[in-house]
């Protein structure tokens, strides 16, 4: 049996490249994550909660016509770990996201696992 240092978490994936996010997608399932919304658009993350708890969200920054950053604080305020996953170097993050766990593209599907197992391992501590 593959490891899967993911199995039972529930993730989102907020990206605007349809290859990047069903590739981010299979990567995540193959962890066993339940993947459950993949979006180029804010989801609405109350109902997201309604449904059940979410264990961590993927993050693109430019989402073409607008950035994540307001999406991030919101998840921060519901104490959701989101990682993000970005063509933009680290030093575009605003003040109060700086610090954020932060990967580059192209990034490579353990970079991608490993970002979001520790997310999640980090909350439960």
């Amino acid at each position: 049996m593959p490891h899967r240092p993911l199995a039972g978490r529930r993730i989102i994936i907020l990206e605007d490249d349809y290859y990047q996010a069903h590739d981010s997608k299979d990567t995540l399932e193959e962890a066993g994550a339940e993947v459950v919304s993949v979006t180029a658009t804010v989801p609405d993350i109350a109902a997201h909660l309604a449904a059940g708890r979410i264990d961590a969200v993927l993050i693109d920054i430019n989402l073409g016509r607008m950035l994540s950053f307001d999406f991030a604080r919101t998840l921060r305020s519901h104490a959701i770990p989101f990682l993000f996953l970005t063509g933009y170097d680290a030093g575009m993050l605003p003040e109060d996201l700086a610090g954020s766990p932060y990967i580059s593209k192209p990034a490579d599907r353990s970079r991608i696992v490993a970002g979001i197992a520790e997310l999640v391992a980090a909350a439960q501590s």
